[in-house]
């Protein structure tokens, strides 16, 4: 039975945790999911090849770009050729960006309320996640 299935209740879980992001954590700073992922490993990584930035966080090529395009037009990144290989398209925070980076902080903070997990229990979530996603291999 559906119900039943581990894959339906991570589904389930997911579309439910990137709801509450968009409409409680994000909105008001006009901010959706994937751009709060971007904001995140940007602020990680400093500067990195977009392409890089695309199979980091397991966005298709044709996700990558829509989304970066609004980023910059807001002036929250900038996109720039790189100095070794012009074909490379680096990105990286401005510093308003940077300065969005830190109001965000708290965020997987407020998740983790509303989740109302024990901290044993969301340490254990996090590594049955993992290991999940390390384990699925595609053919």
């Amino acid at each position: 039975m559906l119900q039943n299935s581990l894959d339906y209740q991570m589904y389930l879980a997911q579309r439910e945790i990137i709801k509450f992001y968009n409409r409680n954590l994000l909105k008001d700073k006009q901010l959706s999911y994937q751009h709060y992922l971007v904001l995140m490993v940007l602020h990680e990584e400093k500067v990195m090849p977009v392409l890089q930035l695309g199979e980091r966080l397991s966005f298709q090529s044709g996700t990558i770009t829509p989304i970066l395009k609004k980023m910059e037009a807001r002036g929250i990144v900038s996109r720039h050729r790189s100095d070794a290989d012009e074909r490379i398209v680096m990105i990286q925070l401005t510093e308003e960006g940077e300065s969005l980076v830190r109001d965000l902080f708290k965020v997987p903070f407020e998740m983790f309320k509303v989740s109302k997990l024990e901290v044993e229990d969301y340490k254990k979530l996090m590594a049955y996640s993992k290991k999940i996603v390390d384990n699925v291999t595609y053919e």
